[in-house]
């Protein structure tokens, strides 16, 4: 409650801290108006809290993230290169050949070495799984600044859900993608290791980088909030 004084008869009057509008004094039966409307008050809030720097960053390396991991299911991940060039990602193997390449998804694997065909499926729903919470992530960031910026109104189940697993999605998307890289790794070095050691591709390496900076800055982030 707040204690304001009639504008008429000066006797003190109480209201609710939010209210607003046109109001009559009890003691003198005068109308008066007070306070300002929440969608005043809301924008006030928003272009009085500029978004900081770090947040900036976040949205921004999460955004690349995400777009690095839709790239990826398509890129190869990892590569053995001898005579001929062994690439593996999240799909399948693609052995290049004098300029020739053919590809083979990791289900085929199971009529040949159902051990590789194995982490290769393992790999591969690692991968889409990282995709999916990096697009949650995602979801879950432009509900938040749309809510803030009073252009989207959400119920508070869904605005809790957002700010409170933001955390969860980012760091979800590194470690399936990290753990994803690894499985892949000691599969190809059981499948393909007397050919020559698979190493991360420039991508991979990149696209981990990334991820594990945004989740840096998802804690940055936090912190200042």
């Amino acid at each position: 409650m707040v204690d304001i004084q009639c504008p008429h008869c000066e006797e003190e009057i109480q209201l609710e801290d939010d209210a607003f509008g046109e109001f009559q004094c009890p003691y003198c039966e005068g109308e008066f108006e007070w306070g300002e409307t929440p969608k005043a008050r809301e924008k006030e809030g928003v272009y009085s809290n500029p978004m900081s720097g770090t947040k900036a960053a976040s949205h921004a390396l999460h955004g690349v993230g995400g777009l690095m991991l839709i790239i990826g299911a398509f890129t190869g991940w990892i590569a053995i290169v001898f005579d001929d060039m062994i690439s593996a990602g999240p799909f399948g193997l693609k052995v290049s050949i004098f300029g020739f390449s053919a590809k083979s998804g990791w289900f085929n694997f199971f009529e040949e070495d159902s051990f590789l065909a194995i982490f290769g499926i393992i790999f591969m729903i690692l991968i889409l799984i990282a995709i999916v919470v990096q697009i949650a992530h995602l979801v879950f960031r432009v509900v938040i600044h749309m809510e803030d910026s009073g252009t989207l109104e959400v119920g508070q189940e869904m605005a809790y859900r957002s700010y409170t697993y933001r955390w969860h999605t980012s760091l979800a998307a590194f470690v399936c993608s990290v753990a994803g890289l690894i499985v892949m790794e000691i599969g190809l070095l059981i499948g393909f290791g007397e050919m020559g050691f698979p190493l991360p591709s420039l991508f991979s390496i990149l696209l981990i980088g990334v991820l594990g900076g945004q989740f840096f800055m998802m804690n940055l982030e936090l912190a200042n909030e």
